[in-house]
């Protein structure tokens, strides 16, 4: 029996452009295995990660509409202000603005001998930022955020509408409520952060203003 040896000079040029390309993709196959046993914690990470992201997305998505269901709960149960209708509002000079005035100071509250206490100063403004004394609730609050404590609050004070009426100083060209806010604990630093928020008893809009004042600290009673 004849043995006949494969004659490689034989081997016509697609054999040997077949039998390359299937070497080159073992190899292929072979590397890419290699880098898949590498990468496969990395994949396996990303892919725990994506449904994770998925899954926080489903659950902002369904606490978003929890707060606006228990919003509108909320509405419904909370009575509205008696106000004008819109057409009548806009006949007559409304508030469009407030401002917390540079008048703001610490100050000698109730004839004491030291400081304890700010004397808070408020603009209300119409169009055209013309002054408009405004009936309405006051609520103010005084951080000092230079402290550095977690809770910078110095105090909160509120004033109703009736209160607010006896606080308006329309002399001397002041055009301004002037609040007495007595602190418990006394600032440690000069610039202070007033935050006040007004509703106007006409309208019921509601207006915010912040401003950050630096005032006189020495001699405060502590």
């Amino acid at each position: 029996m004849k043995i006949h040896h494969l004659d490689r000079t034989r081997l016509s040029p697609w054999m040997k452009l077949t039998g390359i390309t299937a070497l080159g993709f073992a190899a292929a196959l072979l590397t890419g295995c290699a880098n898949y046993a590498h990468n496969a914690p990395f994949y396996e990470r990303n892919v725990e990660l994506t449904n994770a992201n998925s899954r926080l997305k489903g659950e902002l998505a369904s606490a978003e509409a929890q707060i606006k269901q228990l919003r509108k709960a909320v509405a419904a149960k909370t009575p509205r202000i008696a106000t004008l209708p819109p057409p009548r509002l806009a006949e007559l000079f409304t508030v469009k603005k407030i401002q917390i005035s540079s008048d703001t100071r610490t100050a000698h509250l109730h004839n004491s001998s030291t400081r304890n206490g700010f004397r808070v100063f408020v603009k209300t403004f119409m169009g055209g930022s013309m002054i408009l004394p405004a009936t309405g609730t006051f609520n103010i609050q005084a951080f000092d955020l230079s402290s550095g404590v977690k809770h910078p609050l110095i105090g909160r004070w509120s004033f109703s509408p009736m209160q607010s009426k006896k606080c308006w100083y329309g002399l001397f060209g002041l055009d301004e409520f002037g609040f007495d806010c007595p602190w418990k604990t006394p600032p440690r630093h000069p610039d202070i952060t007033f935050r006040v928020k007004f509703t106007d008893a006409l309208t019921g809009r509601v207006f915010f203003a912040q401003r950050v004042l630096r005032v006189h600290i020495r001699h405060v009673k502590g």
